[in-house]
Formats: C-alpha cells, structure tokens, sequence
C-alpha cells in the first residue's frame, strides 16, 4: 500500500480536524460536540497563511499530516518581505500507521520546501516521544524543547 504525501487543499480541512482531534484525545483530552467544524472553519478562515502537509492512503483514509505556519518579516527599504521562518505546530500519525516512515516523510516535505523557498530555519517545540524523529530528522536542540532545522546553503 502507498501512502501519498501531498500539499493540503481547502476541501482537506475536515480530515485535518478529525486528524487533530485524534492526536488531542490520544493525550487525554475530552472532545467537545462541534469541534469538527470549529477546527475546519479556523484553518480555513487562516488558510491562506498556512502550510501543511497531509498523508493519505490510496483510499483517501488521511493517516498523518504536518500544518506549518510561515513567520514572515515585513518589507524593508532594503529586503523584500519573505517568510523568514516557519513554526512546526502539528505533526500527527495515526497509532496503526507509525514506525512506517511517515512522520519522517512529513517532515522531509517540510524540508524540501523550506530548501525551494529559502527559509531561514524551521522550528517546533518537541514531546519527550517526538524526539527521535526530530533528531532523525535533523532538528538540532538549540534550548529544551526546542528544536530548530537549518535548510543547506547553495
């Protein structure tokens, strides 16, 4: 079976909900009625500002995702405004689809566009269990949690 990684679209916004919602009850947290539809109408009302990442199944089952926000620094007499950084704020595989290399691809998403559009650096804050990925990744730990990826220079 070959999961796709692929840009997320508009029409994704309720599969990313349920994926969130997924990963905030796998912490202990207690759904409320209407959260599907607060989370869609959210991203979707800030979508043009995000970035995201979303794996799927041939099927089009989603099994994992990663949302990126882009920090952009405003113009300058002497540099354009460009996204100086992007913030991590989600990475998520679903229980029966880990230790499969999906996480791992989500981020190398993140990574190859970071690298095409010349960001700075990529940041997130780490759980003690996302940190082998992140180390496998390349996501040096510049203070605790932390943690920060340098695209390659040409």
């Amino acid at each position: 079976m070959t999961t796709r990684i692929r840009p997320i679209e508009r029409d994704d916004a309720l599969s990313l909900g349920a994926l969130r919602l997924q990963q905030d009850r796998e912490a202990g947290r207690t759904p409320r009625p209407g959260f599907l539809t607060e989370y869609a109408d959210a991203l979707l009302a800030d979508f043009a500002a995000q970035r995201g990442w979303i794996a799927e199944e041939p099927d089009g089952r989603p099994v994992g995702c990663v949302l990126v926000h882009p920090v952009r620094k405003l113009p300058t007499l002497s540099h354009p405004g460009r996204p100086e950084w992007w913030y991590v704020q989600q990475v998520f595989v679903t229980a029966d689809r880990r230790r499969e290399g999906l996480g791992r691809r989500l981020l190398h998403a993140v990574q190859e566009a970071a690298t095409a559009e010349r960001v700075r650096f990529v940041r997130l804050n780490s759980s003690d269990a996302g940190r082998p990925l992140f180390d496998a990744t390349g996501f040096g730990d510049p203070t605790g949690r932390l943690r920060e990826w340098t695209p390659p220079r040409a």
